[in-house]
């Protein structure tokens, strides 16, 4: 099981989202011990001293002095000072957090009677809430107790609220910044990865801009150059092919007519011989001739497969080939219409000639595909030759019926297969034989 995902838009995701999460866990670390820490202590310390002055003002302070005091401080700084009645129900606030720093400051200062509380009425909110709003200090005053209720952010702040929204909003902003930068880099590569697929299918595709990051922009211009070096290579062999063929044409010519000229000097099985292996060097020829061409330059139109398998299967009937059609009716599809011919009329020629026999032309259609089938009864191709056979210039003889040919029937068929983005498969037919078919997305 792949722990990444595939896609390196996921991918990087995954390691941004990893890199932020320990990035934050690091500055929530360093902040506690340097900032809030340190921060706590500080105001921890002050709010102690503060008390001791609290306390020291109301030892020295009459009465009168002691309310005009006590209202000014509960105006100016929130803080209620009340004295000490025996009546007020309280318990020790629990020692969690900044609350034990304050209560050994306390002790210090004041002595180990003086302690921290919360009033019993407020148990319920500490129970939903966590912690109370209020805490109580029983605080020394000469002779007298007083109660000093103070909020519990005077205290302490909590920074949990503060770290949720800063991770949440660091980690928005780097996936923001992660999609705008991986799909800035996966458009050209998508467009490259297109471009070479429809190479690979013998199709002619656009120029990659050269656009991006220098380094996509490098592999944008060697796929544009290598495009050009194989479509100049490919010029240049059909051009070569091309002439060779051609020029092969008149001296072939010149000995069909010398054959035929011969009349009686030559007894009839020996020049039917030698007229078979002229027909078999001009059928190698027009193979030649047809690996050179190029069929992606030829325009896609909406086509009957079933009318060009019909086609394909009369022309082949013409000839005197035995030949039945089994044709379903097929949605159009999207097609170059001389390239299928030449596919549907080289596999009948291998059918006619590797196997002898009725030949069977068959059309089916299903969900998203349809396929062209053309089966023979002869002795069939061992699964494991099936890709192999697809190669040009490559034979079977033994395997088939030990006909001559130039081994390029399957290929120019395969070639044509692939670039309608379709699939030619050798299969092994019921009851013997073989099932050439293929299969093109509608």
């Amino acid at each position: 099981m792949k722990l990444l995902p595939a896609s390196l838009l996921w991918r990087t995701l995954v390691v941004l989202v990893a890199a932020l999460v320990l990035s934050q866990a690091t500055a929530a670390w360093l902040l506690h011990s340097y900032v809030t820490q340190p921060r706590l202590r500080l105001g921890v310390g002050q709010f102690v001293s503060h008390l001791k002055t609290i306390s020291a003002a109301l030892q020295t302070m009459s009465p009168q002095q002691q309310e005009a005091f006590i209202a000014r401080i509960v105006e100016k700084e929130g803080i209620r000072i009340s004295p000490v009645r025996g009546s007020e129900n309280m318990r020790p606030a629990a020692d969690l957090g900044a609350m034990r720093l304050f209560r050994d400051r306390l002790h210090d200062i004041f002595g180990p009677e003086t302690d921290v509380y919360i009033r019993t009425a407020d148990a319920d909110e500490e129970a939903r809430e966590g912690r109370p709003r209020v805490l109580w200090v029983k605080l020394p005053a000469g002779e007298r107790e007083y109660w000093i209720a103070f909020p519990r952010g005077r205290l302490e702040r909590d920074p949990t609220a503060a770290l949720i929204e800063w991770s949440v909003v660091g980690l928005g902003i780097a996936l923001l910044a992660t999609f705008a930068l991986v799909w800035r880099l996966n458009r050209p590569l998508d467009q490259l990865a297109r471009a070479a697929v429809k190479l690979g299918r013998g199709g002619e595709p656009q120029p990659i801009a050269e656009e991006g990051p220098t380094e996509i922009r490098a592999v944008a211009r060697a796929f544009n150059q290598m495009k050009e070096d194989l479509r100049t290579n490919e010029r240049e062999r059909a051009t070569f092919l091309a002439g060779v063929s051609h020029d092969l044409r008149t001296p072939l010519a010149r000995l069909r007519l010398d054959l035929e000229m011969l009349g009686d000097r030559v007894d009839e099985p020996t020049r039917r011989a030698m007229v078979a292996d002229v027909e078999d060097m001009d059928a190698i020829i027009d193979q030649f001739i047809d690996f050179s061409r190029s069929e992606a330059t030829e325009p896609l139109e909406a086509v009957d497969l079933t009318a060009l398998a019909r086609s394909a299967a009369e022309r082949a009937s013409r000839t005197g080939l035995a030949i039945r059609c089994e044709l379903a009716t097929l949605p159009l599809v999207s097609v170059r219409p001389l390239a299928m011919q030449r596919l549907l009329d080289n596999l009948i020629a291998n059918a006619a000639k590797h196997a002898g026999g009725e030949v069977l032309v068959r059309t089916q259609a299903t969900p998203h595909v349809v396929s062209v089938a053309v089966l023979d009864r002869g002795p069939g191709i061992e699964p494991e030759l099936a890709e192999k056979l697809k190669e040009p210039f490559t034979r079977r003889d033994d395997a088939r019926s030990g006909a001559s040919g130039a081994g390029l029937g399957l290929f120019i068929a395969n070639r044509v297969a692939l670039l309608h983005g379709g699939r030619l498969d050798l299969l092994q037919r019921d009851g013997g034989g073989l099932e050439a078919r293929v299969t093109l997305p509608t």
